[in-house]
């Protein structure tokens, strides 16, 4: 797949696709640490969720700063407000 275009559309669609795998991704290893560990990781499953939102900050700043494609950095940054609001209005 091809990481280097200009749209609005991959940009939202990296915006969605990423905080998802990062949060599957941290889940995973919270499931690895209770069942190693045996720690209670329900408390921190709620700022795993605000990391895996923060995780679309280092793919805005890698299509704003370096590559200089603004239409996909602004698709990323639409997602990663809604992703925002979502979050604190379901709090």
């Amino acid at each position: 797949m091809d990481f280097k275009k200009d749209t609005h559309a991959f940009g939202g669609f990296l915006g969605l696709v990423v905080p998802i795998l990062a949060y599957l991704l941290l889940v995973l290893i919270a499931w690895g640490v209770k069942s190693f560990f045996g720690v209670d990781t329900k408390p921190f499953l709620d700022p795993m969720r605000l990391i895996s939102i923060a995780v679309n900050l280092i793919i805005m700043r890698y299509y704003f700063v370096k590559l200089k494609y603004d239409l996909t950095g602004r698709g990323v940054l639409l997602v990663t407000f809604i992703y925002v609001i979502v979050y604190f209005w379901a709090h």
